[in-house]
C-alpha cells in the first residue's frame, strides 16, 4: 500500500502514529518485520527520517478478514480506491455476521471476493438501506475509525413518514427498553442522542424527511422519529402499521468526509428512488 506523504515528519514511526493514528502494539508489529516497508524504492526502518512528497509502500498486513466470500450477489460499489470501499446496502441484509457465527449472507460476505482485508466502518441496521463505508486495509482502519468518533464522516438519510414535521434538532437519550431488549428507548438512564430534521417535504400522499445524525446510537432515527409519534413506514419494531408496507422507509443516501490518505473531498451519493416509489404491498 502506497502513501504520498503530505508533509515533513521525523520518522517513517512519526507519521504513521501521528497521520495514520496506528497504535503502539501495531507500531511494534511493523517494526518487527523484516521487510516490506519502503520508502522512494528502498528497504528501510521506522526510523527513517521522511519528507513531504516522499512515497512510502508499506506491504504488510496488521490484520487479515476471514469472512466466508459469497458471490451468489452483485452488490453495487459506488466509490473504491486502494484505501476505502463505499458500497450500497439493500434492505434486508446485515452490515456483517455475528461475531460468534460463520455466517455468509451479509454485505461484507458479498464484497469480500479476494480482498485480504474488509471491514466495515460503521454499519446500517438490517431494514436499512443505503451507504456504508469499509476500509480495505488495516493500515487505514484506525484514522477512520477516529473520523467517525469525531464526526468527520457526514452521513445524510433519507425517511418516509405519515405527517408533516419542521426542521428541528431532536435531542433525547436513547437505552435499551425496559420490557422489549430488541428495542430501544427514550429514557433518562441512556446516552445522549441527536438527530436532524434538515428538510421535509411532501412525497405522494407522505412525507419525505431529510436527516443527519450528530450521534451513533442503535436505532436512533427509528426511535426519535417514533417518541415523535410520527415512525417511519414499515419500521418493524417501532411502527403498528408496519405489515402494510414492503419494507422499511430509511436509507443512507449521502457520505461526504476529507479522504483519510489522499486529503481530497469525497462525496458519495446514492439513490432510493426505486425504494421510495414501491410503498404498499403488492
Amino acid at each position: 500500500m502506497k502513501f504520498i506523504i503530505n508533509k515533513d515528519y521525523k520518522t517513517i514511526r512519526d507519521y504513521l502514529s501521528k497521520f495514520l493514528l496506528l497504535s503502539k502494539k501495531n507500531l511494534h508489529v511493523l517494526n518487527m518485520a523484516k521487510d516490506g516497508i519502503k520508502l522512494n524504492g528502498e528497504n528501510v526502518t521506522l526510523y527513517k527520517q521522511i519528507h513531504s512528497k516522499d512515497l512510502l509502500n508499506i506491504d504488510i498486513e496488521l490484520a487479515k478478514s476471514n469472512y466466508i466470500k459469497n458471490n451468489s450477489k452483485n452488490i453495487k460499489i459506488e466509490y473504491e480506491d486502494e484505501y476505502i470501499l463505499i458500497a450500497s446496502k439493500p434492505f434486508g441484509m446485515k452490515t456483517h455476521p455475528n461475531q460468534t457465527t460463520l455466517e455468509n449472507d451479509s454485505l461484507v460476505n458479498y464484497l469480500i471476493g479476494d480482498r485480504p482485508y474488509l471491514e466495515a466502518i460503521h454499519r446500517l441496521d438490517i431494514d436499512t438501506c443505503g451507504l456504508v463505508v469499509f476500509s480495505k486495509s488495516s493500515l487505514v482502519k484506525s484514522k477512520l475509525d477516529y473520523m467517525l468518533e469525531k464526526r468527520k464522516i457526514k452521513r445524510i438519510y433519507y425517511a418516509l413518514v405519515k405527517n408533516y414535521m419542521q426542521e428541528q434538532t431532536i435531542i433525547t437519550n436513547i437505552g435499551r427498553d425496559s420490557i422489549n431488549k430488541n428495542k430501544m428507548a427514550v429514557t433518562s438512564k441512556g446516552k445522549k442522542a441527536i438527530t436532524n430534521i434538515l428538510k421535509c417535504e411532501k412525497f405522494k400522499d407522505k412525507y419525505k424527511l431529510t436527516l443527519s445524525l450528530e450521534t451513533g446510537r442503535t436505532h436512533q432515527i427509528r426511535v426519535h422519529l417514533a417518541y415523535l409519534n410520527n415512525p417511519i413506514l414499515g419500521d418493524r419494531l417501532y411502527s403498528k402499521d408496519y405489515g402494510m408496507y414492503e419494507n422499511m422507509y430509511l436509507g443512507a443516501i449521502r457520505i461526504e468526509f476529507i479522504h483519510p490518505i489522499t486529503l481530497e473531498k469525497i462525496l458519495v451519493t446514492s439513490s432510493l428512488d426505486n425504494l421510495f416509489n414501491q410503498q404498499k404491498k403488492q
